[in-house]
């Protein structure tokens, strides 16, 4: 019963090695892109060039009501 458990786990590892290595690349990928959105300060770029223009198009067409 040892045996069938080592070679289990032999073949089991030969095939969770290609699996490990992609999810550890596709982490530090993940990982490089976060740092250099926060570096470059791409979140609030993103959101000064394209979010804010479209929001006052949006809120520029609305009608004033200025009674208080």
């Amino acid at each position: 019963m040892k045996h069938f458990f080592i070679s289990m786990t032999r073949k089991l590892g030969k095939k969770a090695a290609p699996a490990g290595k992609k999810l550890l690349v596709g982490l530090l990928i993940t990982w490089i892109a976060t740092v250099v959105i926060y570096w470059f300060n791409l979140e609030n770029k993103l959101l000064y060039y394209v979010a804010r223009p479209l929001l006052n198009r949006h809120y520029d067409t609305m009608p004033r009501d200025r009674r208080i």
